[in-house]
């Protein structure tokens, strides 16, 4: 798995393109290890499957936590699910999206274990606890030249960061990924980005949740956007439950995902990201309602 803590194998790469640019070659700028990049980097390309984003009721309150809420109980859920050897079976990991005229909703509800996190972990650091990643392109090309990522832990903390690279991310020839595609990580401060944390019962089981709302206008420009009906952007949702090691024993990590992509290869696969329609569609539909 590329985002493996064994034989781990940390690259700097280039110097700041931008202010608070860096270049990467490496998804996501994190720490990666070569043992299991082979194994992790063939991914057939198909054709984006779909998930549906409800809009807002004049009297609903999407920020509120989901396992109370009427909008999001009537709302379209959407499971995510692991190729992992080491899933948890009681660890259930769900999503929802709902829209309004200025910005997108993002609900989890995460069950399993307690979430493992270091409340004064450094931004950058986030994604090495238990966390879950909206992955967005809501460009006008959608071709993985611009994207946006952001890492939210289970009290609520965000670090956000635009990706964007000269030329679109693609395989390489032999259909494996291409780990040295150039790109730029330019961290983002998002006026408006919130969330809203929250822990209960689900089913019975233990759950945390969250509630993130981002705003369009507030992202990179090649990325803002004022959301309407029929619109169509790209979206995966992601969430990592580690398991600390015993015994100087690496980390272990299982990656669940709603769209199916190598482990921390997100970044350098936007073209595996799948479809978000605004409002009801019935095309290639994940709806588990």
């Amino acid at each position: 798995m590329l985002k493996s803590r064994k034989d781990i194998l940390i690259k700097s790469i280039g110097a700041a393109l931008l202010s608070g640019a860096l270049l990467c070659a490496l998804p996501g700028c994190k720490d990666s290890s070569n043992a299991n990049a082979a194994a992790d980097s063939q991914q057939n390309v198909s054709e984006p499957l779909v998930m549906n984003a409800v809009e807002l009721t004049p009297d609903s309150t999407p920020m509120a936590g989901p396992l109370a809420n009427p909008f999001w109980a009537s709302t379209r859920w959407y499971t995510l699910n692991s190729a992992s050897a080491g899933q948890d079976p009681a660890a259930v990991t769900r999503a929802a999206v709902a829209y309004d005229q200025s910005n997108l909703y993002i609900a989890y509800i995460c069950t399993g274990t307690p979430p493992r996190f270091d409340p004064t972990a450094a931004p950058m650091n986030l994604w090495r606890h238990d966390c879950v990643e909206i992955w967005l392109d809501t460009s006008r090309e959608q071709n993985g030249t611009n994207f946006f990522e952001i890492v939210v832990a289970p009290n609520g903390r965000t670090n956000a960061v635009w990706h964007s690279s000269a030329t679109p991310p693609q395989p390489d020839p032999n259909g494996n990924l291409d780990l040295n595609h150039p790109y730029s990580v330019i961290p983002w401060k998002t006026t408006g980005l919130k969330t809203t944390a929250a822990t209960g019962l689900w089913q019975g089981q233990s759950a945390w949740t969250l509630v993130v709302q981002i705003p369009l206008n507030s992202m990179p420009k090649p990325l803002q956007s004022i959301p309407a009906v029929g619109d169509r952007f790209r979206i995966n949702l992601l969430r990592y439950q580690w398991m600390p090691g015993d015994a100087g024993q690496p980390d272990e990590l299982t990656q669940y995902n709603l769209f199916p992509v190598p482990s921390e290869a997100q970044a350098v696969t936007p073209y595996l990201m799948g479809r978000l329609v605004l409002g009801s569609s019935d095309e290639g539909n994940l709806a588990i309602k």
